[in-house]
């Protein structure tokens, strides 16, 4: 394989999360085939509406045009997508048979008085039901078709961008439902890294971020991968990965763990647990592993007034659990509150119950939820 393509290999797996890492991938795959302009997209098999996720060489107007559907409702190409077989690249004219309908199409005509483009390479990159990836790649008509071997090194990247479609589809989910729990969390100061089915990082918030610094205990490796500095404390962190993502890909019944990471005399909390997102349909199905960190050097404070609310707890049972959560024992509550041991045990285990916690984490965890931070 060329030090080209590798490099454009490269690009295509740094595209998933953001327009502009897909228009630069586009740009690389263009230029490597010889092509004039280059376009990927997403395209609805049932009604042949297409979205545009990235381009390479068309005017701003143009691509607009184009997603508005204008340009899509008479580009002939679509009405043969079913030609294309996924993974395989293919000329223009080896999927549109109908060469006449082809010279008609209005689409066709615009892109060839505007761009000089009349040729292309096509594939469908990979397909999920209703939607379809799609590369297209146009020409300058001047060079008439692509070659054999343009046709060739496309015919290599495509499962590199099937995979980097996937892991863009699988992030953009992440981020649209849980990007606000993540932005909420950073007020926390709560560390959040979610994987995906792959134990790939998907997304972080600034919060996981900052601990991984301030403390040296866990870091994101160039190739995307979440491990801990210590190689023993790796060691199990990986092992009880591997069985959390078992568990959200349904092979599996771990439900997680908690274990520290420590460095240079500093202690990081972290909570693992499986995340498999059932509302999805099954092609896009949210599948990983979330790990939340917490920097017990850090003092918080956590208002349980909206916990006592939603679970109807008496104010003794709120004014202990508010105790709990921020770090007193048993016996300090019991001697603040001057009633015995035993007494504050049972108005505890009557949180729990109320609430469905067993245990301090659980507590502090429904805190979190229930009292978004507002900053005054």
């Amino acid at each position: 394989m060329s030090e080209k393509i590798f490099k454009v290999i490269a690009e295509i797996y740094e595209a998933p999360g953001t327009n502009l890492g897909w228009n630069a991938a586009v740009e690389s795959i263009t230029t490597l085939v010889n092509g004039k302009a280059g376009v990927y997209m997403l395209v609805n098999g049932e009604n042949l509406h297409n979205e545009i996720s990235a381009n390479h060489g068309y005017h701003e107007h143009d691509r607009l045009q184009y997603q508005g559907d204008n340009g899509a409702s008479t580009d002939i190409r679509f009405n043969y997508i079913h030609n294309l077989i996924p993974g395989k690249v293919f000329r223009e004219f080896e999927y549109v048979t109908d060469r006449e309908a082809y010279d008609r199409s209005q689409w066709i005509k615009y892109l060839e008085t505007n761009y000089d483009i009349y040729w292309g390479l096509a594939a469908l990159v990979s397909t999920h039901g209703l939607w379809n990836d799609f590369i297209s790649i146009g020409r300058l008509k001047s060079l008439g078709p692509h070659t054999d071997s343009e046709k060739n090194s496309l015919q290599r990247l495509i499962p590199h961008i099937s995979r980097a479609a996937e892991l863009h589809k699988t992030l953009t989910c992440l981020q649209k439902r849980y990007g606000a729990i993540l932005s909420v969390l950073d007020k926390l100061l709560i560390g959040v890294i979610l994987l995906d089915r792959h134990s790939n990082v998907a997304a972080s918030n600034l919060a996981a971020k900052h601990i991984a610094s301030d403390t040296g205990a866990f870091k994101i490796t160039r190739s995307g991968k979440f491990i801990a500095n210590n190689d023993s404390q790796n060691t199990i962190l990986q092992q009880m990965i591997h069985r959390t993502l078992s568990t959200a890909l349904s092979k599996g019944e771990d439900s997680g763990g908690q274990m520290l990471l420590a460095r240079n005399n500093k202690k990081i909390l972290a909570d693992i647990m499986p995340i498999r997102d059932e509302k999805l349909t099954e092609s896009d199905n949210i599948q990983g592993t979330a790990i939340f960190f917490i920097d017990i050097e850090v003092a918080r404070f956590l208002d349980m007034r909206g916990i006592s609310k939603i679970f109807s707890l008496s104010n003794a049972e709120e004014n202990i659990a508010q105790s709990l959560v921020n770090g007193l024992s048993l016996n300090d509550i019991a001697d603040s509150r001057n009633v015995s041991v035993d007494t504050i045990r049972s108005q505890l285990n009557s949180v729990f119950n109320k609430t469905g916690a067993r245990s301090q984490l659980e507590l502090l965890r429904l805190a979190s939820l229930a009292n978004p931070p507002i900053e005054s």
